[in-house]
């Protein structure tokens, strides 16, 4: 019985990704890059992080594209974080599928630095 649970819960969720992909390309057409960033895994994140609801996702969603595309996210090169990798806010966290360096930041340090003046 647990086996056709499970079938059944990962039906609902290649529904529901299904369903953020079609309202987002209902909104506007993918671009092949946007396709491909949009991926189930992708996706998947932002439902999740919208608490699967399908509508406030695709929003989220669109607008990370929207963002990505203002600021050229295909062109950023590793060099043009320097003073972040320096000051500990970032790191390299190997590379992508396509050899390119993964930079990862570090808010954490942001929040809990000696700067917080509760520290008395």
């Amino acid at each position: 019985m647990a086996k056709k649970d499970q079938i059944h819960q990962n039906q609902k969720e290649k529904e529901r990704v299904q369903a953020v992909l079609d309202l987002l390309r209902k909104q506007a057409p993918l671009t092949l890059k946007q396709e491909k960033f949009c991926n189930y895994a992708c996706v998947e994140r932002f439902l999740k992080a919208k608490g699967d609801s399908v509508k406030k996702a695709a929003k989220q969603l669109r607008a990370c594209l929207t963002w990505r595309e203002s600021i050229g996210t295909d062109h950023l090169i590793a060099d043009e974080f320097s003073a972040e990798l320096a000051e500990g806010l970032a790191y390299v966290a190997g590379q992508d599928d396509e050899s390119r360096p993964v930079i990862v930041y570090s808010f954490a340090s942001v929040y809990t630095g000696s700067g917080n003046s509760n520290n008395a």
